[in-house]
């Protein structure tokens, strides 16, 4: 687990969008344990500002769904720190409702506009902002995250799919281009994962989807979900020099759930 787990991050300057809960809140803790010098984007201004105390690091309010929030986000952390070396792409929705899990057809055309500029528009001018950082420094490493979603079609949620897995290809034709100019793109494919927002479906006592939990949880091999800071090690290893021959790769962290795929989910 994170709490004991150790990366060579020191002094690194990090940006981690969705940082304020989650995944981005497990990032962020484990690079500033690391020595990183963590930068928290989020909408949730005073739980950011929150985790940032509790981390030590910096709070800055972001939209990824827009560009000129998300440029003005980076040039702020290169006018302050100098550099970005770590791009951490974690910000991203999906649909909550029991009317927003609909099959195709009848898939709300508002719910597909929403997911695809936060989680797919958003992401690509994350990546292109810090990618033309980190071109100018000859380095620099870019982590999206994307979802077994993205490798595996989940139903009722085509939203959400077709926006993770276009992150993976993404990120494979990003390592193509810039792996030349001293970059590294990767990208992290969680599966269920411990989070607020997976409570608020499945794993929570009052959850939208209560009745799906051990359904969810029958398919993974090691027989539960996983834990947030399980996915920031994945992270963490990816930013950290361990990883320097690693990039345009999708890291599936699920517990194995995608080897042995079951459709009825």
């Amino acid at each position: 687990m994170s709490t004991k787990t150790t990366f060579n991050l020191q002094d690194k300057v990090v940006i981690i969008t969705g940082g304020a809960s989650g995944i981005g809140k497990a990032t962020a803790a484990l690079f500033a344990r690391n020595g990183a010098k963590v930068v928290i984007a989020d909408l949730q201004a005073e739980v950011g500002e929150n985790v940032a105390r509790e981390v030590g690091g910096v709070f800055l309010p972001c939209d990824i769904s827009q560009a000129e929030q998300v440029n003005r986000l980076i040039d702020q952390v290169v006018e302050r720190f100098g550099r970005l070396d770590v791009m951490v792409n974690n910000a991203g929705i999906n649909s909550m409702s029991k009317e927003d899990r609909v099959t195709a057809e009848l898939y709300p055309v508002a719910t597909w506009q929403k997911i695809i500029n936060v989680d797919l528009h958003g992401t690509f001018y994350c990546c292109q902002k810090a990618a033309q950082v980190m071109v100018k420094q000859k380095s620099g490493s870019i982590i999206n995250l994307s979802s077994v979603g993205g490798v595996v079609a989940l139903r009722l949620q085509i939203g959400f799919v077709a926006a993770k897995a276009a992150i993976i290809k993404m990120t494979e034709a990003m390592a193509c281009e810039l792996g030349p100019k001293g970059l590294r793109v990767n990208c992290v494919s969680p599966g269920s994962t411990l989070t607020e927002g997976t409570r608020k479906l499945f794993y929570g006592e009052k959850g939208s989807f209560r009745e799906m939990a051990d359904r969810v949880v029958s398919f993974i091999p090691q027989g539960r979900p996983g834990e947030a800071e399980e996915i920031a090690d994945a992270i963490a290893f990816l930013a950290s020099d361990a990883s320097s021959y690693i990039n345009g790769q999708n890291l599936i962290v699920d517990g194995g759930w995608t080897c042995g795929f079951n459709r009825d989910f």
